[in-house]
């Protein structure tokens, strides 16, 4: 005979009868056991989720260059923001083209710093009066890429032409030149000037011992 008691409530089983397992439990019991299975599904459920492989592509935002305004002597270093909410990023990579991807495209590996979550790649110097148009593809250790190519119109920007550094030299010898020559006018004029003075001062001095000897004699 065994006896199982659930709330305060027993249920005994008679001598003659075989043994056997008796359970009566009354609503607060049940009430109490559904909270655990329901606790239970959701612990279960929780595992699963955090373990569940990652589907959401990388996020990459909108990049800027420096300099903003590239000449054809300056290398233009890309920098792009790029996150993952449930991996982590592998690589980044900038195309770009200077004749409308029509023929020629170039892609350059940019470096990623996880702490700062920015990609960072460099477009070589190119001749002036080109047009660069780019776009961003970044994938994740799970797999997944994004590619942001500015809904279809790539980011771009032109290249004016380098300042000279002859001309810049020529006007700054012309400078230097024309400075030297008023300096040289400057002194030949004093220099012309200086004689004349004695010259008028020997006339005066000449002129009073003229009257000197006159009044003596």
């Amino acid at each position: 005979m065994k006896i199982y008691a659930f709330q305060r409530l027993a249920v005994t089983a008679s001598k003659s009868s075989s043994p056997s397992y008796v359970i009566v439990m009354d609503m607060a019991t049940k009430r109490s056991l559904s909270i655990l299975l329901l606790t239970l599904a959701l612990v279960i459920g929780s595992v699963a989720t955090a373990h569940a492989p990652a589907s959401q592509p990388p996020t990459i935002g909108t990049p800027i260059i420096s300099p903003t305004a590239p000449t054809s002597s300056n290398i233009v270093t890309v920098s792009v923001n790029v996150t993952s909410q449930r991996s982590t990023i592998k690589n980044v990579t900038i195309t770009y083209t200077t004749d409308n991807w029509k023929s020629t495209n170039t892609t350059v590996v940019a470096t990623y710093n996880a702490t700062t979550t920015t990609a960072t790649g460099r477009i070589p110097a190119i001749v002036s009066g080109a047009h660069v148009e780019y776009y961003i593809l970044a994938f994740d250790t799970a797999g997944n890429s994004r590619l942001n190519n500015n809904n279809g119109n790539y980011f771009a920007y032109d290249v004016s032409a380098a300042t000279s550094l002859t001309s810049v030299s020529t006007l700054t010898y012309i400078l230097v030149a024309a400075g030297i020559a008023v300096g040289i006018a400057a002194v030949a004029f004093m220099i012309l000037k200086t004689p004349q003075s004695k010259s008028k001062q020997s006339k005066s001095s000449s002129t009073q011992e003229q009257n000197w000897s006159r009044g003596s004699s």
